[in-house]
């Protein structure tokens, strides 16, 4: 449905781009996951995409962290200034989606795969984050850069509800492809392990104009499988490694 030359990439040599860097592109100069730094790197190699994970603090600050707590402190039960005591390894404190939009709106080669996480507090808590979410990024003037990722299915359809034009892509298989049709999302975000397994799934969904990304796809074999198949995007740990593979597959093709 959206293939990746669609995707604000302008610039010809990223058009067949589909490299999503996995929390940004932190692992070669050894940046903190999920942070300023990460997500700018992935942005200077021009990767076409760079994940990573916000949840809401107890003043309803938006931040960005992998798991549920940061350093000791539950993200969500902390404060920002209490989240703001502790250091990333490079000496950021915990970024917040303000500064990232900021970043990502200054340039039109990578989107952002923001990825909501499941809240542990309550469903309202999870909701009013998506809401906060939606209203900063349209702040932002940033729809056309971001693709909304989560594992929970409500939030994109909440997200749906409130702006059909949002693209979203849910993380987990526990949908068929019908019901992510149906419901009008964009498409699957799935782990790669799924689409090995059922080596139809793909073209199913491509007969279905539903946009696949494919995550965390590490491996080289694997890499240039998904490369074969001509998914959407691929979200990496390694990025420069599957850039570098993406290049050799395209001249291949010529």
């Amino acid at each position: 449905m959206m293939l990746v030359s669609s995707m604000m990439i302008s610039a010809q040599e990223f058009e067949f781009n589909r490299v999503v860097a996995h929390r940004g592109a932190w692992k070669s100069d050894k940046l903190p996951e999920n942070s300023v730094a990460s997500f700018k790197k992935a942005i200077e190699l021009g990767y076409a995409g760079s994940e990573f994970d916000v949840y809401m603090t107890a003043d309803s600050v938006l931040v960005l962290n992998h798991d549920a707590d940061l350093q000791g402190l539950s993200v969500e039960k902390s404060t920002l200034a209490q989240l703001q005591q502790k250091k990333l390894s490079n000496g950021e404190t915990v970024a917040l989606l303000d500064d990232i939009l900021k970043i990502l709106t200054n340039q039109e080669n990578t989107i952002a795969f923001l990825e909501i996480k499941p809240s542990a507090v309550s469903k309202e808590h999870g909701f009013a984050a998506v809401d906060k979410i939606l209203k900063t990024v349209e702040r932002h003037k940033a729809e056309n850069l971001v693709m909304y990722i989560s594992f929970d299915y409500s939030y994109l359809q909440r997200i749906k509800a409130k702006n059909p034009q949002a693209r979203t892509a849910f993380l987990s298989e526990t949908l068929n492809i019908d019901n992510v049709v149906l419901d009008g999302k964009t498409g699957m975000d799935f782990n790669y392990k799924v689409f090995k397994k059922d080596e139809n799934l793909i073209q199913e969904a491509r007969g279905k104009g539903i946009n696949i990304n494919v995550w965390t796809v590490n491996n080289p074999d694997d890499m240039k499988y998904f490369l074969e198949q001509n998914v959407d995007y691929i979200t990496t740990d390694e990025p420069a490694l599957l850039l570098k593979l993406e290049k050799k597959h395209i001249e291949n093709l010529k």
